[in-house]
């Protein structure tokens, strides 16, 4: 499981984070951009563009996901981050094996997309999932917990 880590996030600039597995090879895990203007307010305080705020990624530990912090940070309509999870190293397609609904590993992997908690065990896809190249992309609507799947 890659570490968590903490950083801030500008408005006058874009950022780009990694987050590696700790293996030989350090394999990519999740990749998040914020573009500039991405910060709208905190806790209901406007942020305005020589602002910045500490921000944190939090890998799942119960599946392929992230939780993004801190829950009062708003982003700009439209300039949110884009979360990129690469599954080539550690993804486990062999769940398609035992499916009924998938049937090849290829078809549950084409399935697989961005998923946000949005309340007690209710999730949702993060519209504009994308699959592509053993990686799944989404721009992340607010902060939260996100996990990369796909439906039964």
């Amino acid at each position: 499981m890659p570490a968590s880590v903490s950083f801030y996030v500008a408005n006058s600039r874009a950022e780009l984070r990694r987050l590696l597995h700790p293996d030989a090879f350090n394999s990519l895990y999740l990749q998040v951009e914020f573009p500039t203007n991405a910060l709208a307010s905190l806790s209901g305080t406007p942020l305005g563009p020589d602002d910045s705020v500490l921000v944190t990624l939090e890998p799942e530990p119960d599946g392929y996901g992230v939780t993004l912090r801190p829950s009062g940070l708003q982003f700009t309509s439209g300039r949110g981050p884009t979360a990129s999870f690469v599954y080539a190293a550690y993804g486990d397609l062999s769940v398609a094996d035992r499916s009924p609904t998938y049937a090849s590993r290829a078809a549950y992997a084409a399935a697989l997309a961005i998923w946000e908690n949005v309340g007690p065990d209710r999730w949702q896809s993060v519209p504009g999932s994308a699959t592509g190249n053993e990686t799944v992309t989404a721009h992340l609507p607010a902060p939260g917990t996100y996990l990369v799947a796909a439906r039964r």
